[in-house]
Parts: C-alpha cells; sequence; structure tokens
C-alpha cells in the first residue's frame, strides 16, 4: 500500500472515530435523559398508588410560623396529632426536589406515610409495575431514608440492591410536608443495554461511509491528475494572447458583484434582530429593552421586557401564556411564586396602560392573556 493511501486511511479512521464517539455520547445521553423522566414518572405514579392503598383516619393540624407568614416558603412547619405537636425546620435545598408541589397533597403524605412507614421492598413492586408499563424492563431498586420526630435518621433498601451506584441513580425524591421522606431510586442500565442498537448502526455507517470516502478520493486524485494532464497539452497548443484576454474579461466581470454582496450584508446587519410593531407610533425593540411612542424612546426592566416578549410570540395563540410557562422562563431556579408572579404581571400592566390605556393582560383559569385589540379605523 502507498504511503498516501495509509495516511488517507488513517485520516478516515480518526474522524470516522471521533464521530462515532460522539454520537454514541449524545444518543447515550439522550437515551438516560428520556429514561429517567419515565422513572420520575412513574415513580410518582407508584407513590400515589401507595397512597390511594392507605386508609387515613383521625384528625390532623398543620401550623405556619406566623413571622415566616411574608416569605415564599415558611422555614418551618408544626404537626399535631394524637402523638403531639412537633416541628420539622425547611430545607430550601430540598423544596424543588419534592414529589408534589402542591401543599395539600404533601401534608397528606407526612400524615399516611409517617403512621405506617414506606417499605422499600413493597413501594419498589409498584413502581416495577409501573416500569414495564412504560416499556422499562430494567431491574429496580429503592433507598428510603426517614428523619423521625427527635431528628434521628433511619435508613432501608430493597432486597439485593448491591448493584446500587451512583452510576445507575435515576432520581431523588422528597417526600412529606417537611422533606422527612428520601427516596433514592436506581435502575440497573449499562451503556451496552441503553444503545447497542444505536452502536451496530454507527459502526455499520462508519465502515461503509469510511471506504465510500476513501474509494471516492482515490478516484477523484486519479481524475484531477487526468485533467491536470490533459490542460497541460491543450495550454501548449493554445496562443498566450487569447488565455490573457479571457482572464482579464473574467476579472472585469467579477469585481461588481462581490462589493454590491458586500453592501447588501451591511445594510441587513445595521437593522434590529428583535422589533415589533404594537402601533403605528409604537414599536417595541425586545433586544434592547426600549420601548418606543411617537419617537420618544423609555428604558423598561429586562424582566418586564422579556414578559412581554413572551406574551407577542404566542400571537398564533391569542397571546395567551400559562401561569407555569412563565415561572419556567422568568424564574428558571423555580424561585416564582404566588407574590413574585403577580408583581411581574402587575409591572406589565402599569407599563401598557402608561403607553396604550387600550392594552391589558387578564387572568383566566390561570392563563394570562395580553389584550391589543384593533386600533379603530378613522371615520
Amino acid at each position: 500500500m502507498r504511503p498516501k493511501s495509509v495516511i488517507l486511511l488513517s485520516v478516515i479512521a480518526c474522524i470516522g472515530g471521533i464521530a462515532f464517539f460522539f454520537a454514541c455520547r449524545y444518543t447515550y445521553k439522550s437515551k438516560v435523559a428520556e429514561l429517567k423522566e419515565k422513572a420520575k414518572k412513574t415513580f410518582v405514579e407508584a407513590v400515589d398508588r401507595e397512597l390511594k392503598d392507605r386508609q387515613l383516619k383521625g384528625n390532623f393540624s398543620v401550623y405556619l410560623n406566623l413571622g415566616n407568614v411574608v416569605s415564599e416558603t415558611p422555614d418551618t412547619v408544626y404537626w399535631e396529632d394524637e402523638s403531639g405537636r412537633y416541628s420539622y425546620q425547611i430545607d430550601f435545598e430540598k423544596k424543588h426536589k419534592n414529589i408534589n408541589n402542591d401543599a395539600n397533597v404533601r401534608s397528606l403524605h407526612s400524615i399516611a406515610f409517617g403512621k405506617k412507614p414506606l417499605v422499600p421492598d413493597s413501594l419498589n413492586a409498584k413502581w416495577r409495575e409501573q416500569l414495564l408499563i412504560s416499556g422499562i424492563s430494567f431491574k429496580s431498586a429503592l433507598c428510603i431514608s426517614l428523619t423521625t420526630k427527635d431528628g434521628n435518621v433511619r435508613s432501608s433498601n430493597t432486597y439485593q440492591s448491591e448493584w446500587c451506584n451512583t452510576s445507575n441513580l435515576v432520581f431523588i425524591f422528597y417526600i412529606g410536608y417537611g422533606y422527612e421522606i428520601e427516596v433514592m431510586g436506581y435502575l440497573n442500565y449499562t451503556m451496552w443495554s441503553m444503545i447497542y442498537r444505536e452502536m451496530l448502526l454507527y459502526l455499520f455507517l462508519y465502515v461503509v461511509l469510511g471506504y465510500g470516502f476513501y474509494k471516492s478520493f482515490i478516484i477523484i486524485s486519479h481524475k484531477i491528475k487526468l485533467l491536470r494532464t490533459k490542460e497541460r497539452v491543450e495550454i501548449v497548443k493554445e496562443v498566450p494572447v487569447e488565455i490573457v484576454k479571457e482572464v482579464s474579461v473574467e476579472i472585469i466581470k467579477e469585481v461588481p458583484v462581490e462589493i454590491q454582496v458586500i453592501k447588501e450584508v451591511q445594510r441587513v446587519e445595521n437593522i434590529p434582530l428583535r422589533s415589533y410593531l404594537l402601533r403605528e407610533n409604537i414599536i417595541f425593540y425586545a433586544d434592547q429593552n426600549l420601548i418606543e411612542v411617537d419617537g420618544i424612546k423609555q428604558n423598561i426592566q429586562a424582566q418586564t421586557s422579556l414578559l412581554l416578549e413572551l406574551f407577542i410570540n404566542q400571537k398564533d395563540n391569542g397571546y395567551i401564556l400559562e401561569e407555569d410557562f412563565i415561572k419556567e422562563k422568568l424564574w428558571p431556579n423555580y424561585s416564582g411564586y404566588g407574590e413574585r408572579m403577580h408583581s411581574a404581571i402587575g409591572r406589565l400592566r402599569s407599563l401598557l396602560k402608561k403607553i396604550d390605556t387600550s392594552f391589558s393582560v387578564i387572568n383566566k383559569n390561570g392563563t394570562y392573556q395580553l389584550i391589543i385589540p384593533e386600533k379603530p379605523p378613522v371615520k
């Protein structure tokens, strides 16, 4: 084999190997992310089944620390039942991993699973059934840790779960109003079991495409050599004056085209990318956080600008946004609760009233709608 062919094959093998690695890596991450989402969903369903199987009896009360009512989440909750009154300190780092955001449901979890603690094997059996319904056949296991009233932690695991480790941990959930129950879920999966079909397909494409590129390059190189040899013979036979004239004519034709293209690109780059015409005299510059009314520009808050643009982008949907969507976009760290939500909407309403009294934002059953009525025709 010639040295050039060896170099070419080495280059193709390296490039193909890198492409194969990244393709498998991306596919594996996507599959694992999808698996974890299904695992979380099925576990929530298993907990719901477990809760329905419990029969709650008796009275219970929930108390909040009045000194913290003004905060978004209280730092202490008090429980009172037949055994007495006790408190839990709220852990703000765990609140986003609670299995349910509804305070009433979390209260039921504390009552139901406090009287009769969760059993890993029993709950895992229910989870296993939900996994099979969702098409997941990997072996599952649970580790449950309970923080008792006196602050001690008791942990229990599913039987024969020695294979559990951080690499196959699919979720961590906290159950209860005081986040007193920690549940760690595991699935016994490997990279091969997740994407073995895709790996075989990528390997097949790697071999076929690699060989195809190699043969194509060899054929093209051979044709180029033949064309160069033929070109040398034709140039010797041609008159030098004719060659000079042909080159000069081509240069003269190409220069004006290049200049015209450059001017066109410069003109387009000067246009703002995200601008919205709300009225003939009202322009909203989303990328600059500005609103221009009758030629006068005024700055607006970045959060208000983002919220207004979110509404405008839903033009085909009647300018309607759901509360969860607004919270996700404005507060990605899940800190957007009731008071912050109302304040953000209130600031947008105030801004719209200042620029045009016909603009408004209304609340409809957990959704918000931006009202931009059509301007009546001049009579």
